[in-house]
């Protein structure tokens, strides 16, 4: 399901052989494909989910056999690809619907199932509001004493840009979370 960068994660998975983790697009994806506001994307992006860059850190921590990310549209791809090898150089699985991985003791193998009725989303041309601005975090304090700080901080040379370029300095949630280390 939707998750963002955790030390349980880290924790529990370290060194298996096949890891499945979500990677989400990027927040300039959602703003430029989508339509949504600047405000939603970085948050929905990098604070509830888990971005390309962060990904990758993750998977250069636990070191698995085989890393799969899901949770992602096609048309991210490339883009999030690049994101996940800025920080991760090893196997690599981006998941697609139908895919298939046949796992044996030999190694992992790759394939598509086949099927004549695959379909993807089509965009809207509804372009959603800003957030309210002043709402209560979502996020329980259990849940923010998870969040694996080196995760989330692999991803501050994309946010710091995205802020940049929709003037979003002033609403920059990182900095009230303890594992915030700000680019040098």
């Amino acid at each position: 399901g939707d998750t963002s960068p955790n030390k349980w994660f880290v924790e529990y998975a370290k060194d298996a052989d096949f890891v499945i983790h979500e990677a989400f697009a990027s927040p300039r994806f959602f703003v430029e494909d989508y339509g949504q506001p600047p405000q939603l994307a970085w948050r929905a992006c990098c604070a509830f989910h888990t971005s390309g860059p962060s990904f990758g850190k993750i998977m250069s921590e636990i070191q698995p056999g085989h890393a799969v990310a899901y949770h992602s549209m096609e048309e991210s791809f490339p883009e999030l690809r690049s994101g996940i090898r800025s920080t991760y150089d090893g196997n690599l699985s981006i998941a697609t619907d139908m895919m298939v991985w046949n796992i044996t003791k030999d190694g992992v193998r790759e394939r598509m199932a086949v099927s004549p009725d695959r379909a993807s989303g089509v965009p809207g041309p509804t372009r959603q509001p800003p957030p309210e601005r002043g709402l209560p975090d979502p996020m329980s304090d259990f849940i923010k004493g998870g969040e694996w700080g080196p995760g989330f901080n692999a991803q501050n040379e994309m946010l710091d840009a995205f802020s940049e370029t929709y003037g979003l300095q002033e609403q920059d949630w990182r900095p009230s979370r303890p594992w915030y280390k700000p680019a040098e």
